[in-house]
């Protein structure tokens, strides 16, 4: 897979387990395992956080040194607006990462704060990534910039624990039941 991730398929054929042996109770195996996926999307909030910082640090670097036509690239409007879109989509992320951890820290349900943060954290790095990438022109493009690696981890992320169309279902179920 992309992203140096690797899956396994599982088959298990006439396969019995004792019950002392079964994890939990029977039948009820959704509820912790849906506490699991809640961690991991908190996780994937602060490691596309992570990522996007990185590649908006790589992007300004590259800004304030090239020059094309003449032009510094960081006196280009386009790159100043990436720049200033990351900047402020890396703040908002992580201070949702910061509120849903907090929560759940508190004990309280965040399903909905982990579906949120999962969608946006995703997206959002890969929208950084690119523009570094598209800072970088060719060398962006390029296995001797880390940009590329994290560009393909965060596409995998975007599917991990549960595509971002799931999620904006399972959110918009949530709000319309509940509201905000």
């Amino acid at each position: 897979m992309i992203g140096g991730r690797r899956t396994y398929e599982l088959v298990f054929e006439d396969c019995r387990v004792p019950g002392s042996q079964v994890l939990g109770k029977l039948g009820e195996g959704y509820a912790p395992m849906q506490l699991r996926l809640n961690v991991r999307r908190l996780q994937m909030g602060a490691r596309c956080t992570g990522m996007a910082r990185r590649a908006l640090a790589m992007m300004c670097e590259q800004a304030k040194n090239r020059v094309t036509f003449g032009v510094k690239l960081a006196d280009r409007q386009a790159i100043q607006w990436w720049i200033a879109e990351a900047a402020t989509k890396i703040h908002i992320c992580r201070l949702m990462v910061r509120d849903a951890a907090a929560k759940m820290g508190a004990g309280e349900d965040v399903r909905n704060e982990a579906s949120m943060l999962k969608v946006f954290a995703t997206e959002m790095a890969q929208e950084v990534l690119d523009h570094a990438m598209q800072t970088f022109g060719a060398m962006g493009m390029t296995k001797e910039l880390p940009l590329q690696l994290m560009a393909n981890q965060v596409r995998v992320q975007r599917i991990y624990e549960g595509p971002s169309e799931v999620h904006r279902m399972a959110i918009a179920k949530r709000v319309l039941k509940n509201g905000i």
